[in-house]
């Protein structure tokens, strides 16, 4: 049997080991050292940090994704 594909190995949480800033809006939101973030990298090797606030709200969008894909692979079966 095939082995089954990862989709989401790019991204990661991890627990800040210093202060970062989110992405997202690095003027207002920061991540405090020993706070937990969502790492996305890139395929360039950079890496783009987002706090839980933030975090959130891209997973919510990820589900919302997910939900759409299974959708239209359910209809084509």
């Amino acid at each position: 049997m095939a082995k089954i594909r990862q989709l989401f190995n790019h991204v990661d949480v991890e627990t800040a080991k210093r202060q970062r800033l989110c992405h997202h809006n690095r003027s207002k939101h920061s991540i405090a050292q020993g706070e937990r973030c969502l790492v996305i990298k890139q395929s360039d090797g950079a890496r783009k940090n987002y706090c839980v606030g933030c975090a959130t709200d891209i997973l919510d969008r990820a589900e919302d994704d997910l939900a759409e894909l299974r959708a239209k692979i359910g209809s084509a079966r």
